[in-house]
């Protein structure tokens, strides 16, 4: 999925909402990584978990998101779900 397409599809809900993924059946808490060629990276941290404001505010429309797994394994991301106030990207 696209930055772009990201950010026109979640344009209305709560900037404070917070990103998550879905890692082997667990909703894991995703942090931004930083963008490695058009690759915007985003990786599990419980500690530091983005929102939706950070991720909107990031201006290379171009970027593709990817999910960077506990085992360096990247995930590209087709979209999300809101689940319990969060946006689950998978």
């Amino acid at each position: 999925m696209l930055l772009a397409d990201f950010k026109l599809s979640t344009a209305g809900m709560p900037i404070d909402r917070l990103l998550a993924a879905r890692v082997d059946d667990d909703v894991v808490p995703l942090r931004l990584v930083g963008t490695d060629n058009d690759q915007l990276v985003l990786g599990t941290d419980v500690d530091r978990q983005v929102t939706l404001s950070d991720v909107i505010a990031l201006e290379d429309n171009n970027l593709n998101l990817v999910v960077r797994d506990d085992a360096q394994q990247l995930h590209p991301v087709f979209g999300y779900r809101v689940v319990a106030e969060q946006l689950v990207l998978g």
